[in-house]
Parts: C-alpha cells; structure tokens; sequence
C-alpha cells in the first residue's frame, strides 16, 4: 500500500478523515448551539410550556361556533377544553357571524361563563386578545375587557411566572395610558425596545400587537436623537412589528423633529425609512390618516409629508441644475422657494435624461413618480413646480425663458396628455410678467414669461418683486 501511495504521491489516512468529519462544525458554532438550547429551556422553566400553547384553527372554529349556538339554547354546554379554546375564538369570525368581540353582550356572556367554571389556563387566551384590540373601534368592549382582566390579575394568588409578571406590570395595561407610560419607562430606564416583551413575560411574537404601537412611539419620541443613531434597530424592529399605523406615527414625528437645522444630517436616512414603510409621498393614499387617528396624528402625517416632499424637491432642485443646466443662481433661487412654499413638482425630459438621473442616488426611488418621459430625444428638459395657484416652469436651455401660468388658466399646457417634446410648455404669445425700465418695474401680468437676463435689475430682483406681489409666492 505505501508503494501505491509512494508512487501517486497521495496519503490517505482513515483515522485522520474521520477526525476532520467530526471537527468539520467550527466549535464556537456548537457553543452557540448550545446556549440557545439552554436559552429556550430556561424560557420554558421560566413561562411554562403550555402558557402559550395555542388551539388549533379547526378547534377554534368549532368552538365559536357552538358558542353563537349557545347563545339562543342554553342546554348546550362546555367542557375545560372548549372553554380554553374559546378564549381564543373572541376575534374569531366566520361565515355571517361576527367576533365575539365586536358585540358586548355576547362577550360579556362569554366571561360570565368563564368565570362560572374558571381555571388559569383561561386567562392568557383573553389577555391575548385584549392586547390585539388595544386600539380597536369597538372600545366598549375593550372596557368590559379590561375590567374583567384586572379583577383576575387582583385577585390572584397562584404562582404562575407569566401571570404574576402581568400582574405586577398591570399599571401598563390601563387603556387609559398604560403603553404609553411602558414607553416612557423604557426610555428612563436606559433600555431597549426589544426589552418590552420580556419585561411583561409575554413571547416576542406579541411585539406586533397593536399594543405596542404607542409604546413604540413614545420610546423613541423620548430617545429623540438617539433614534436617528439606532436607525438600524429601528428598521429591523418596524419589520418586525409589521403595523402600518406605527409607521405613520413614529415616522411622521422623525421627519418633523429632523427638518430641525441641527438633525439636517439624519434627513437622507429618515427619507430612505419613510419610503421603505410609508411610501412615496407623491401617491396621497400613502400618506393618508388611519382609522381612528387624532387630529394630531393627522396633522402630523400632513405636516411630515410636506416636508418630506420638500426634501425631495430640493434634491431634485439640486440635480436638476447641476445635470441638465450648471446655473447656480437659478438652483440658489428655487431652492429658496422650496424651502418657503409648499410645493410638488414633476420634470419632464427624454428617456436618456431619464436614465441618467437614475444613477443619482438620492432621487432614484422617487424618479418614476415625478419624471414624464417626452418622445423627443433633445437634451432639454423642464421642471414643472406647483406652488400655490401657479404652475412654474424653468427649463434646462438656458435660452428658454421661465414661464408662469395660473392652474386655472385657458393658457397653461395640457400636462394629462403625452408630449412630444418639452416646447409644448412654452406658449410665445404671452406677455412678459414684469416689464422694467432702469430699476423700475411698469408694469406687471399675472401670466406669462420672464428671462433670466440682468439689467439694472438683477433678474432675481424681478423675479421676486413678480412672486410676491403679484403671484403671493414666499420669496
């Protein structure tokens, strides 16, 4: 045999291979193994295996049903297991029954009966459903709820870990401001968010309750600039949550609080986080107010989505006239606008211009929405702003002059159809807005064309003189 190996030049050693297969697992990969191991049996020493042990959909549905039967035969009765299970049919529905839930009466019926043969496995299928329905329309119910729970948690006296940890937290389940108050202890606390389940004993899963929506945001509104810094966490948590009305709440307060000069450097990164869970503020579905919010989460939505649609406009201000036309006294001059008015904007260009913006970084995911491809393959482009009651157009030649029209005129370009090409903005027979002799401005139209020519007026001075007396423009 050592001939053979000799004379391939290749040495095999069987107990050597054997030795390689069994190290071929690193050993700190078995070390972490086996402390998550470890990790999960102390969670199930710690909250009791069966705790959080669900009924099965079929059971479920079966027991609501033969609940709604009940309720008109009073012969019809339950066993433990039933009663167990139908603490998790409360926001069961099916067919032409509605939840439990959504009906008082019949979850008051519910609990009477849950009480007449009352165990403590019933308790978490209820306390399951009282954090799903933290902001629930139906808030009668939600009363009956709570009334019932705390009356169980104040009077309890066995030794399960999960009830006695919600017992001993039950300031945070008032309805009243019991998250709200969880929120601003985590904060003063110096702990996390991640840390909010474990320290009521329920499983991580139920972070996405909406319970956990305003503890959620009153973290982070507490943390203030701490939130921009864990970005990252804040990303991974939002997935994790999955509640839409979280991410309009929370968010609409970040982009508020970073229009703020000295959060200026956090605004890409909130930008890149408001489109990820909100949307592009362009679409005002996106951005619409959610069932039940208050006048503040409403004015805050608007409020955050104006000012994120001021932060794009500005980028596209800034590529605008850096890419299609270098003019730096017209990119100073609009961004001055954008920064005083509240404005939308669309441009309109070729498909090669169209291409080329995509490579810009900042405005990629928001290109689609407010860039309108011509069919003319000239290198001139317009930007089409809407600010008040006009429709302001600067194009990219520097030999086009700006235009003006006022969104309810017989003038202004039909922007619903495609164009051939961006000269369908213009319209030559209009007068000039402002006409100047010296330092003097004669004469003024409320529709119409300026260039960008200086005389003893700088055509900025022109401009702004026509914005804001005539158009009622913030310059």
């Amino acid at each position: 045999m050592s001939i053979v190996e000799d004379t391939l030049k290749f040495y095999f050693s069987p107990v050597a291979f054997k030795q390689t297969a069994e190290a071929i697992i690193p050993v700190i990969l078995i070390k972490q193994q086996e402390n998550r191991v470890k990790r999960l049996q102390k969670i199930t020493e710690d909250i009791g295996e069966s705790s959080f042990s669900f009924p099965k959909g079929n059971a479920i549905s079966q027991a609501f049903l033969k609940f709604k039967k009940s309720i008109i035969d009073s012969n019809i009765s339950f066993d433990r297991r039933e009663l167990r299970t139908l603490t998790y049919s409360i926001n069961h529905n099916e067919s032409d029954f509605r939840t439990i839930f959504s009906n008082e009466h019949e979850l008051e019926y519910l609990l009477l009966l849950l009480n007449r043969y009352w165990r403590d496995s019933f308790f978490i299928g209820i306390f399951d459903c009282y954090l799903k329905n933290w902001e629930t329309k139906d808030k009668r119910s939600l009363i009956v709820l709570e009334k019932f729970i705390l009356q169980k948690l104040e009077a309890y006296s066995g030794n399960r870990k999960t009830i006695l940890s919600i017992k001993n937290n039950s300031k945070f389940f008032n309805i009243q401001n019991g998250n709200l108050l969880l929120g601003d202890f985590l904060s003063k606390s110096n702990k996390t968010i991640l840390d909010a389940s474990k320290i009521l004993g329920v499983p991580e899963s139920w972070i996405s309750y909406p319970y956990f929506s305003m503890v959620i945001v009153t973290y982070y509104e507490k943390q203030k600039e701490k939130a921009f810094d864990e970005i990252n966490n804040l990303t991974d948590f939002l997935i994790e949550h999955n509640y839409s009305k979280t991410n309009k709440r929370l968010i609409s307060k970040l982009i508020i609080l970073a229009n703020n000069p000295q959060y200026q450097n956090y605004q890409d990164n909130i930008k890149n986080l408001a489109i990820k869970f909100i949307g592009d503020p362009a679409i005002p579905s996106n951005w619409s107010p959610f069932e039940n919010a208050t006048e503040t989460e409403r004015f805050n939505l608007l409020e955050a989505r104006n000012i994120f649609e001021e932060w794009i406009a500005k980028q596209f201000i800034d590529i605008f006239f850096r890419i299609c036309i270098n003019d730096e006294r017209r990119k100073k001059f609009w961004l001055n606008i954008a920064s005083k008015n509240r404005i939308t904007f669309k441009v309109y260009g070729s498909a090669t211009l169209k291409l080329m913006l995509k490579h810009e970084s900042k405005i990629n995911n928001f290109l689609n929405n407010r860039f309108i491809v011509v069919e003319s393959k000239k290198n001139i482009s317009a930007f089409v702003l809407y600010v008040g009651n006009y429709i302001l157009i600067e194009f990219s030649d520097a030999g086009y002059a700006f235009y003006a029209y006022k969104s309810n005129s017989m003038y202004k370009p039909n922007l619903s159809s495609r164009m051939d090409s961006v000269d369908e903005l213009r319209n030559g027979n209009l007068p000039y807005l402002a006409y100047r002799t010296g330092n003097t401005i004669n004469e003024v139209n409320e529709e119409g064309r300026m260039s960008h020519k200086d005389g003893d007026l700088l055509w900025e001075e022109a401009f702004k003189y026509w914005f804001r007396f005539v158009a009622k423009i913030n310059v």
